[in-house]
């Protein structure tokens, strides 16, 4: 069974700031969770995701230059180490992709929707 420690949620203004900035479709329950919660902790036995706080997202994937190295993707999250967790503009899919080595070439598909990503780590 997974922890999930939330931060506190965002505001609505928040929300709808990153909302503006983005131009692709966002996973089934992508938003519906983070407007409970700016971003989060998920611990199990078997992993560790930290959810980058939706107030921080946009400006983080700046910072990793994922627009140069992976520009198919949006992170949103990783395992703490070396993996990000991605939404893929496209589709709207989750996937997984290494930090160092950063292309599209090295995504792996996660899940279809928010909602099952979360349930996978739990």
């Amino acid at each position: 069974m997974a922890t999930i420690d939330r931060n506190i949620a965002p505001i609505k203004q928040e929300v709808e700031n990153f909302l503006k900035q983005i131009d692709f479709k966002l996973p089934e329950g992508f938003i519906e969770f983070f407007k409970d919660s700016n971003g989060a902790d998920i611990s199990s036995d078997e992993n560790y995701i930290v959810l980058w706080a939706l107030t921080d997202m946009i400006q983080l994937n700046r910072d990793y230059n994922v627009d140069e190295y992976a520009p198919d993707f949006f992170i949103f999250g990783s395992n703490g180490g070396g993996t990000a967790y991605t939404v893929k503009k496209s589709n709207s899919d989750i996937y997984e992709i290494p930090f160092i080595g950063m292309s599209n070439e090295e995504a792996v598909f996660r899940n279809k929707t928010f909602s099952e990503f979360i349930e996978g780590l739990t």
